[in-house]
């Protein structure tokens, strides 16, 4: 995917209206889309879409254009919770992790120990989150995100598990479709989207702080200005009684006149993002879950570890002060709790 933001937007909302979209470059990307997609959109089903303005026989686009906004409102009409099922046709081993585990999960100040590998069913919840961003201009955008139902670790990769449509099996009842873990979830996703977002405002927040400092510092060398000529002017003609007063008045009314304007410009420039959960596609995968034990001196602790067949790999466990992903760990001495190491130190 494009690391460009607004190719990125466009490209996560095609692929939720089951269309495609191919990054050609930094800033060119190729759509196919639905054909009633592409008339609400009076698009072609085949389109170029381009960042840049010199691009021949694209569509340009940026913030404002209307084919952002469209896709905007397109939004509102589809929100969903779905659910699919993957099948795996490979082995599924439960030998061979002990060694694995102690390589790939490692406390710090405490030990893991692997007990036994059993076949399992791991549901991934693939989240998409659409915010606006308002400043001195309106940005909307989209994030996605996975987020492990088990370990409770997001943003996960579940690797080339949706890459053969023919293995994918929808599943309609709705209770297999209900996350089960609804008490957490909501501040799962909500932690998870703000980091998504704010990563994808970064370059937006930093083009905000400098046209800021420089609006602050034309308006400090203006208003500064004044005040210093009034001053001169009070020195030079020595001033005194009413006209000193008079100029004093002047000079006081000139400070407070910056400090509004200052305060307008604080206002003008605060970054305020509206976000909501749009869509959330539960993917429910075969896996191997690795029933391991930590131990933290005289403290046990049960926790189940994740062997993905489609990434290869054993999944990073979840710190649980801070929900981010983790390899290496501390463990707590109250209840043998995953401490990530930048939480551990600030403790």
């Amino acid at each position: 995917m494009s690391s460009d933001p607004i190719l990125a937007t466009l490209s996560n909302l095609v692929s939720l209206y089951e269309g495609i979209a191919e990054t050609e470059d930094e800033h060119v990307m190729t759509v196919l889309l639905p054909a009633e997609i592409a008339k609400q959109l009076k698009l072609p089903e085949t389109a170029t879409i381009s960042t840049q303005a010199n691009v021949p026989d694209s569509l340009f686009v940026t913030y404002h254009s209307d084919l952002v906004q469209q896709f905007a409102a397109l939004l509102g009409a589809r929100g969903t919770v779905s659910a699919i099922a993957v099948q795996y046709d490979g082995y599924l081993k439960t030998t061979g992790f002990e060694k694995q585990v102690a390589q790939v999960l490692r406390p710090q100040n405490g030990l893991i120990r692997f007990r036994e590998a059993m076949p399992a069913t791991t549901r991934y919840l693939w989240c998409h989150v659409t915010y606006t961003a308002e400043a001195d201009e309106k940005r909307v955008g989209m994030v996605s995100f996975i987020i492990n139902e088990t370990t409770k670790v997001t943003p996960i990769n579940i690797g080339d598990a949706l890459f053969w449509k023919s293995d994918q099996v929808p599943i309609t009842n709705p209770e297999a479709i209900e996350p089960r873990s609804l008490a957490e979830l909501p501040a799962l996703i909500e932690r998870a989207a703000a980091t998504q977002v704010k990563d994808s405002l970064a370059n937006w927040q930093l083009k905000l702080g400098r046209a800021k400092a420089r609006d602050e510092e034309r308006l400090r060398t203006y208003y500064g200005t004044m005040g210093q000529e009034i001053q001169n002017r009070i020195r030079s003609r020595q001033l005194e009684g009413e006209d000193k007063a008079r100029e004093l008045s002047r000079l006081a009314a000139t400070t407070q006149e910056l400090e509004r304007k200052l305060a307008d410009l604080q206002e003008r420039y605060a970054l305020k993002v509206d976000a909501s959960l749009y869509s959330v596609l539960v993917i429910e995968l075969p896996t191997v879950h690795l029933q391991c034990e930590l131990v933290r001196k005289k403290i046990k602790r049960p926790i189940t570890a994740v062997w993905n067949p489609f990434t290869k790999a054993i999944e990073p466990l979840c710190c649980e002060r801070t929900g981010v992903p983790v390899e290496e760990f501390y463990l707590d001495d109250a209840a043998a709790q995953i401490i990530a190491p930048g939480a551990w130190h600030q403790k």
